[in-house]
């Protein structure tokens, strides 16, 4: 058995050990994007070994980790740029189905990550499309039922790669010369997209606004600085301004950040329904519908409706004594202007940086 220090090294060449393959076509564990086609609904479906993709199972007390079910980096890599290029826009399956499966195969090369402590170098290009996945999956799956989709444990995934991530890049400075020659396009150029991700994941969080201090400066650029005004602005209750921010970030943190427009929204009300207090006063609908990135006046109506501000179809009318505060914020949805940014055309480029 070949280690490295305490480490085994992995010498499967295939995204799913022939070992595997064999024991879960015998006992009937094949997925269907696994089946070879037509064999589907047969008695016995047969594995299409170029699409079988090693499974997630947990590590049992005592159990010896062959070499031969390991694999590799590179393969490791192989198998990341085909579930999030190939399989996430297959069409046979529900996509709620498509990312239970990408998500447990995720979770397997994240295990073979651990097992043979893969450099950071290595770690770095595996890590960063899957935690670009979930980040993706929260939002495209947000108006799913928990049935369909767990959002808290997607989120749990997401944290865990992004804080994974984050640690290989605050431990930068210490890794010697040769790693930080084939690291430094990943440090530099992508570094600044995952610490904005964290800060707008963790929004108004202070733990990851206390991070933000110690970014080096190299990687503070306009799109971390405004993840940093964002999250101040919306711990401090500024929203029209986190709004305008928001509306303006890239694709994939823009959506994000639009996980967090419920509570902005109902915070805004509350707010407003104290400063506009009036029997006489007037909210023009466009004007809020603007600023609080309402992507209809059907949506902004349902959720005045919802916390109990009166309205019509040209203004709302503020009175402090009117907003229910017992009402937990509005759910999740998509928005428009995050579908204006047309995520879904360019979702190669986006997740795995083509």
């Amino acid at each position: 058995m070949e280690k490295i220090g305490n480490y085994i090294k992995g010498t499967c060449t295939e995204m799913c050990p022939s070992e595997e393959i064999k024991m879960r076509e015998r006992e009937k564990l094949l997925h269907v994007l696994e089946m070879v086609p037509g064999t589907e609904k047969t008695k016995h479906p047969k594995a299409s070994k170029v699409h079988m993709v090693k499974s997630f199972s947990r590590s049992a007390a005592g159990k010896q980790i062959k070499p031969e079910t390991l694999r590799p980096p590179h393969i490791l890599l192989k198998t990341v740029k085909y579930l999030l290029c190939d399989v996430i826009h297959t069409k046979r399956l529900p996509w709620h189905s498509v990312y239970d499966f990408i998500t447990d195969r995720l979770m397997a090369v994240r295990q073979d990550l651990v097992v043979q402590n893969v450099s950071k170098a290595e770690s770095i290009t595996i890590l960063q499309p899957i935690v670009r996945f979930h980040a993706y999956a929260a939002y495209r799956l947000c108006e799913e039922i928990i049935a369909n989709f767990d959002a808290t444990l997607n989120n749990k995934h997401l944290q865990e790669c992004l804080k994974k991530l984050l640690y290989i890049y605050d431990s930068y400075d210490f890794l010697d010369l040769e790693i930080k020659t084939v690291c430094n396009d990943y440090f530099i150029e992508n570094r600044p997209e995952f610490e904005a991700l964290y800060l707008i994941f963790n929004l108004g969080n202070d733990e990851a606004l206390a991070r933000s201090l110690t970014i080096p400066k190299k990687c503070k650029t306009k799109v971390v600085k405004d993840a940093i005004k964002l999250s101040f602005c919306f711990k401090y209750g500024n929203f029209v301004r986190a709004c305008r921010i928001i509306k303006n970030l890239p694709a994939l943190l823009a959506a994000v950040a639009s996980l967090h427009l419920g509570e902005m929204r109902r915070r805004a009300f509350q707010i407003m329904s104290s400063a506009y207090h009036s029997k006489n006063l007037v909210f023009p609908n466009e004007v809020l519908q603007e600023i609080l990135l309402y992507g209809s006046l059907d949506e902004l109506l349902q959720d005045c409706e919802y916390y109990h501000i009166r309205c019509d179809k040209e203004n709302v009318y503020f009175l402090k004594q009117a907003f229910d505060s017992t009402k937990a914020k509005v759910g999740t949805r998509h928005e428009y202007f995050v579908k204006n940014k047309k995520m879904e055309d360019n979702l190669d480029v986006i997740i795995l940086g083509l």
